[in-house]
């Protein structure tokens, strides 16, 4: 007969430490110095509603979640879970915790469907701790409704688990009925171009990252037209089920919402996540966010809309240490970034496994076309993060097997023998709208610096788990790589990367790939000359120091004020929302850089007023937004709200649209070097020198993409050549470059352009083409006198010298160039163009200059 130990209301242990000294099944024998040290600290705020715990990655965070949980369960008859990213981690978590440490955690992985009654009843009565992933929390009806402490591991990677909750994402490819009915609803309230963009139903390859928003005051006009047509698609059965949950979060706090799109894809979401409206969240007793980088400038505050977290930092010395080792290699140094990436995956062989860590499914598909083109790597076996996210075993025991994973820089541990290799291909950089709004289209790049530098370094320790672990680090991708090769970005990451990282971009000056071959084979034969190499890199890492995130502070003071005006806006308290902006901006004052956040909170600061009736202060705001930022192109959508007081529009707007496609050609050049922008230029001189017509109108395409417009040709016989379109306006080409003796613009050649801009009204409506001859010849033939028309015409030697001016100020555009999303350069490129003549303006009329019909005076057939 078992016997029945009645359970006791609860026991007294002293604190967590002590709580694992009574585990009597674990295997582990003791703590590590710094998971005591972090336990020890955690006693002195045991009482806080929100506090944040720094370990580094590998260093042993996840017990001690587990032990503060199983002690506030066992001390204080707390319910407690244990939150992780995916469900992978939810299974590595309570595998752990049972064969590890000798604690009886529940698995609430999947849906709360599938849970198990004992499970569900062991939890809701203290008797076991939960783990779970994000989502078991921020859902409609969750089980965890009613948690006394909350722990989120890996909180840094959080914002997208938690604001998803409150966003509505409706995309064309999915629901095209929806998308259709909505955007003609906003369509109104849309510019010029993005209408275009609409009605082309194409992104194209300039508008990759095109994103735009629609003004919270025109957003308020459309309310109940937007309520009612997302309340009938919610309700369709044919509709993605997400629509019926997250729409019921955000429906009657649209006006505290804010509306992002691209031409394929439209989020509604708030700009924090308003979790104090959540009760699950916001009663529980005690939320604990553990990271391995917590960061600075107030960026956890706003993931978890949280005013403040009280932060305990990462233990004495970790300051300084890091945990494994990982030798970076950077074959971009030498190679291009095809080459680097086969390079990269014929090191694969050298490993029984690797890691592949893309930013997105296109970057990964580039990646396993890759694998598979390479004869080396033709029969390994492909693992994605779905097979991974089910069970990381059937990866970890295959021998010859590469995972490649999209946007998935968190959530996969590889320890040990598990995985010894790692690729970082391209840049973890925004993952919604709106952060690609913020740092595209405001120039506020800055607020996501921390972000990215945690997304960064966590992608880079996915590897090395632990303080033996080793692992090699190859870098691929021209802004990843770029952002290793800044000393202001190294600076700022923790020293013991930073050594490693130094080491590697030093090694990476080599002629041959068998160079870096050889110090790959050194590295994992990792006898005395690697000893010799990772002494070295000991040696440095005390001789350096970790820089803070320019501008941290201010962000960092300002976040409590935005949480405040989140909180009010959300309630509808739209004086106090207006009040917490003041004070938001105020905190942000002085700060170059912060000029285009600074234009985002003029312009919230406006929305609350308007909200709140105050037309006057409204407008100001409105107007200060134009005094922050002039070149963002964004601003142009409120010019009708401040047009009482007169205010014009600066002349950068102007050029801010075509800046913004210039930015994204120029970040594909890369800042490497300048081999690529230099081809580009030779492609186009080549073709403009060329009689045949492919390669010259091929030239035109590319010099429209250099100029920042949209571009680009039809193939078919008697059609339109390269077409350029800024606006509503557009020139296109009929193109004539015969060679031999007299050749003339025949009445077949001047028909052709004459009929262009009709052939081209279908594909492009509301564009008014010009239509310029471009030709070699300066005769006409007496049969085409009377139908030139409005057709102009420039000589291709005049279009050459033309394309020279316009090559010679991209060039200098290039050379100031570094990041996307920066205000100065914006400004100066700006004042670069209209300095060099080349506004839209300034070229249509260099172009449109000379009409075809000149030619007749000279001499004609």
């Amino acid at each position: 007969m078992a016997f029945k130990i009645p359970q006791k209301s609860s026991v007294t242990i002293k604190d967590p430490e002590s709580l694992f000294r009574d585990l009597r099944d674990r295997t582990v024998e003791g703590l590590l110095a710094q998971q005591a040290d972090m336990l020890r600290i955690y006693m002195d705020h045991v009482d806080k509603r929100d506090i944040a715990l720094e370990l580094p990655t590998g260093s042993g965070k996840t017990l001690v979640g587990l032990l503060i949980a199983e002690w506030r369960r066992r001390t204080k008859r707390e319910r407690c879970v244990l939150l992780c990213p995916t469900k992978q981690l939810v299974h590595q978590v309570v595998e752990q915790a049972k064969e590890k440490y000798g604690i009886n955690a529940l698995d609430f992985s999947g849906s709360k469907h599938q849970y198990t009654d004992a499970d569900k009843t062991a939890f809701n009565n203290c008797e076991s701790m939960g783990v779970a992933t994000y989502s078991a929390l921020f859902n409609t009806n969750p089980f965890f409704n009613d948690v006394h402490t909350i722990i989120f591991d890996d909180a840094h990677a959080a914002e997208n688990y938690v604001s998803s909750f409150w966003s509505l994402e409706v995309r064309r490819y999915e629901d095209k009925t929806t998308f259709d009915t909505i955007w003609q609803i906003i369509a109104p309230y849309t510019t010029e171009n993005d209408q275009l963009r609409y009605d082309q139903a194409n992104e194209g390859s300039l508008d990759t990252s095109f994103v735009n928003k629609i003004p919270t005051p025109y957003l308020l006009k459309c309310r109940t037209a937007l309520t009612v047509a997302i309340d009938n698609a919610s309700r369709d059965a044919e509709s993605p089920e997400e629509y019926g949950y997250r729409w019921r979060m955000i429906r009657d706090h649209l006006h505290a919402c804010h509306l992002y799109y691209t031409s394929n894809s439209i989020l509604l979401r708030p700009l924090i996540a308003p979790t104090k409206s959540f009760a699950p969240f916001q009663n529980a007793r005690q939320r604990i966010y553990m990271s391995a980088t917590l960061g600075e400038g107030g960026d956890l505050e706003r993931i978890f809309g949280r005013k403040k977290i009280e932060r305990i930092p990462a233990p004495e010395g970790w300051d300084k240490q890091g945990i494994g080792r990982r030798f970076f290699v950077f074959p971009m140094r030498k190679w291009d970034e095809a080459t680097s990436l086969s390079l990269a995956i014929s090191w694969t062989t050298k490993f029984d496994r690797a890691l592949v860590l893309t930013p997105s499914n296109r970057d990964a598909n580039k990646v396993k076309e890759a694998i598979r083109a390479l004869p080396a790597t033709q029969s390994h076996t492909l693992f994605d993060a779905v097979q991974l996210e089910a069970s990381k075993k059937s990866f970890t025991q295959a021998g010859s097997a590469i995972a490649v994973l999209a946007n998935r820089y968190d959530g996969i541990d590889l320890i040990g023998d598990e995985c010894r290799y790692l690729v970082i291909y391209g840049l973890p950089e925004s993952t919604n709208l709106q952060e690609r709004f913020i740092i595209s289209r405001l120039g506020a790049s800055v607020l996501f610096q921390v972000r990215i530098r945690t997304r960064i370094t966590q992608a880079v320790g996915r590897c090395t788990r632990s303080s033996t672990d080793y692992a090699l680090v190859v870098v691929i991708g021209d802004k990843v790589h770029q952002y290793f090769h800044m000393p202001e970005k190294r600076e700022t990451l923790h020293p013991e990367l930073q050594a490693e990282v130094n080491f590697g971009v030093d090694q990476s000056k080599v002629d041959s790939p068998s160079e870096l071959g050889d110090n790959i084979d050194i590295f994992v034969d990792h006898g005395s000359d690697w000893k010799a190499a990772d002494n070295y890199i000991l040696e440095t890492r005390d001789e350096l120091a970790q820089s803070p995130i320019p501008y941290a502070i201010s962000l960092g003071n300002s976040v409590d004020h935005e949480v405040k005006f989140h909180d009010a806006l959300w309630a509808g308290d739209f004086d106090d929302a207006l009040s917490s902006a003041k004070d938001v901006l105020a905190s942000l004052e002085g700060g170059h850089d912060l000029k285009g956040y600074s234009a985002l909170w003029n312009y919230l600061a406006g929305s609350a007023a308007f909200q709140a009736n105050q037309a006057q202060v409204a407008q100001e705001h409105f107007a200060a937004a134009f005094s922050c930022a002039s070149t963002l192109p964004w601003l142009k959508q409120i010019q009708e709200l401040v047009s009482n007081q007169g205010q014009e529009v600066p002349v950068e707007i102007i050029y801010g649209e075509r800046i913004e496609r210039i930015e994204g050609v120029l970040e594909r050049f890369g800042k490497s070097g300048s081999v690529k922008i230099e081809k580009y230029f030779q492609n186009i001189r080549e073709g403009l020198s060329s009689s045949e017509s492919k390669p010259f109108e091929e030239a035109q395409v590319k010099l429209g993409r250099l100029l920042g417009f949209e571009t680009g040709n039809t193939e078919r016989s008697g059609d339109p050549d390269p077409w350029w379109i800024f606006g509503r306006q557009g020139i296109v080409f009929e193109d004539y470059t015969a060679t031999g003796d007299n050749p003339v613009v025949s009445k077949e050649k001047t028909l052709q352009a004459k009929a262009h801009p009709d052939t081209l009204a279908g594909e492009h409506p509301g564009v008014s083409f010009s239509v310029v001859f471009c030709s070699t010849s300066d005769k006409i033939h007496f049969a085409a006198e009377p139908h030139t028309g409005d057709v102009f015409y420039i000589k291709v030697d005049d279009f050459k010298k033309f394309s020279e001016e316009c090559m010679t100020t991209t060039r200098s555009l290039w050379d100031a160039f570094r990041e996307p999303g920066v205000i100065e350069w914006r400004e100066f490129a700006a004042h670069k163009i209209a300095e060099a003549r080349l506004g839209s303006d300034d070229i249509l009329t260099r172009l449109t200059s000379t009409k075809l019909s000149s030619l007749a005076g000279g001499k004609s057939l």
